[in-house]
């Protein structure tokens, strides 16, 4: 039996790039092969977040691709395409993933009781979350709500009487994204329910994180570069040129 001696341990774990430890006394492992272009930005560590099943979401990596998923060091994936909603889609995806997925099911394209039927399918394939698009009024909500045991995420865009509908249908978590609007609007909803869970997308500067989460965010979307633009970035490199953007 191999049994490799306590200098030597130290030695290699020294040596080895991928065998770090922060000031702070944090362990890091990574893969010899780990690259960090697909991570969210440091300044995203101090959103408060939303505690789903005993598990603390910070970070919501809005994308749908399979290659970035699977690189990401967000704490989820946001899953939502403009497209009609297909659970072949969601289970691909829930494959590649090394964190929970919350997946679209629809409310906007896909209306009415095919939402609530796709809700219960991704809560089968292991979803942990559904979310629903802006435009489904709230008994969609509703009906998603009492079909599923997973959290239902309704999705807004304004501070009115319809998002309030959605919170009093019994959304798990409000998703903002308003645009440039978000922070007013994450702010308003902060302002008379203090007790919700509030996701809102956040940009990716530093100013812009910070602001979402002074407005009263819980968690954080972020949007990764895609695939396509790392390659790109990547193929400018190996010819020596300075990528574009």
């Amino acid at each position: 039996m191999f049994s490799s001696s306590e200098s030597i341990a130290i030695e290699q774990h020294s040596a080895t790039p991928s065998v770090s430890r922060t000031t702070k006394g944090t362990a890091n492992v990574e893969g010899r092969l780990t690259s960090p272009v697909a991570r969210v930005p440091e300044s995203t560590a101090s959103a408060g977040g939303i505690t789903i099943k005993g598990h603390t979401i910070k970070t919501f990596a809005y994308t749908t691709d399979a290659a970035v998923i699977r690189n990401t060091n967000a704490d989820a994936i946001l899953a939502v395409y403009p497209f009609t909603g297909e659970p072949v889609i969601t289970q691909a995806l829930l494959i590649v993933a090394q964190q929970p997925v919350f997946v679209g099911v629809g409310g906007g394209t896909t209306t009415g009781t095919r939402v609530v039927e796709l809700a219960m399918v991704a809560e089968m394939q292991g979803a942990a979350g559904v979310v629903i698009n802006s435009p489904a009024p709230a008994e969609t909500v509703e009906a998603a709500m009492n079909s599923i045991d997973i959290p239902v995420i309704a999705t807004v865009t304004a501070d009115d009487e319809i998002t309030e509908e959605k919170i009093l249908a019994g959304a798990a978590i409000i998703n903002v994204a308003a645009g440039a609007n978000t922070t007013s609007v994450v702010r308003g909803i902060r302002a008379h329910h203090p007790e919700i869970p509030i996701l809102a997308s956040c940009g990716s500067t530093d100013i812009n994180i910070a602001s979402t989460l002074e407005a009263g965010a819980d968690a954080l979307t972020w949007t990764p570069p895609s695939a396509q633009l790392l390659q790109t970035q990547m193929m400018a490199r190996y010819r020596g040129e300075t990528p574009e953007g």
